[in-house]
């Protein structure tokens, strides 16, 4: 796969994840859960966010090797995250995969 197609698709998955976890469904999947469960959330809505714009902002240039070295592990973070986000009330397993998936994203690009 190209790198401009790693990007993109990687950047599609973070953007999908964002909406998914300000949606309706996600907001009641949390409803009762204990405050450590909803904290985490929020954190990584949060990470979320920053994974998708810093990696959309990245020189594609800059990050063109790093894509290319991680493409197998975003190739199956992504795949992971749909997953999961199809079981959206399954709270602590989307957490777990989205986590994952930012963690293998920050391996291209620096979060904060």
């Amino acid at each position: 796969m190209t790198p401009e197609k790693i990007h993109g698709e990687t950047v599609k998955q973070l953007q999908e994840t964002f909406l998914a976890m300000t949606s309706p469904e996600w907001d009641l999947a949390l409803e009762g859960k204990p405050p450590g469960v909803r904290k985490k959330a929020a954190k990584l809505l949060l990470s979320t966010q920053e994974a998708r714009v810093r990696l959309e902002n990245a020189e594609l240039t800059q990050i063109r090797d790093k894509l290319l070295e991680n493409e197998e592990a975003l190739q199956v973070g992504r795949q992971q995250v749909m997953q999961s986000l199809e079981r959206i009330q399954e709270i602590e397993t989307v957490l777990k995969t989205v986590s994952s998936f930012i963690g293998i994203v920050a391996r291209v690009v620096p979060l904060l």
